[in-house]
């Protein structure tokens, strides 16, 4: 029932773009690419309780950002370069509101430049699937749906370019 629940809840909430001007970015510009788990609920749970409940989520947690960063740079192609780019021009912070039992994730994204200046702010982020069912550990999972989420979010940006 709690899965049904959260299934039904996440497909209620409408992926909405809020501010979209990446046409104004140079093609082939760094972005600085921070992700955010700090307000997630994760299985039900805040990040600190999914660490206490999965001991592995520290040590997976950096391969769960980087099969999103790498998955929007793929479908991106080097029109903007998702990176750890503290220096660059520009940042494009993800925040990640849910994770689901079966890995689904949805989150914002916000890019904008030292000015403070948003060039694209997006809300309710999901990845693409035929199925929310997903194989694999809980962390196996995650990284699943981190990697179509962050395969979206290139599409839709690319998209805008």
């Amino acid at each position: 029932m709690t899965i049904l629940m959260a299934v039904l809840t996440v497909n209620t909430m409408a992926q909405t773009i809020k501010k979209d001007s990446l046409s104004k970015i140079p093609l082939g510009s760094r972005v600085d690419f921070r992700m955010d788990f700090s307000n997630a609920m994760i299985h039900d749970r805040t990040e600190t309780e999914f660490a206490k409940y999965e001991k592995d989520w520290e040590i997976d947690k950096p391969s769960i950002v980087e099969k999103f960063r790498s998955s929007a740079n793929l479908v991106l192609d080097k029109e903007l370069k998702f990176g750890d780019y503290p220096d660059a021009d520009y940042q494009i912070v993800i925040t990640v509101k849910s994770i689901t039992t079966n890995g689904f994730m949805t989150c914002d994204a916000l890019l904008k430049n030292k000015q403070g200046t948003v060039f694209f702010n997006i809300e309710n982020l999901k990845g693409n699937s035929d199925s929310f069912f997903t194989p694999g550990t809980k962390l196996a999972r995650i990284k699943i749906w981190a990697a179509l989420t962050g395969g979206a979010l290139g599409k839709m940006m690319k998209s805008r370019l």
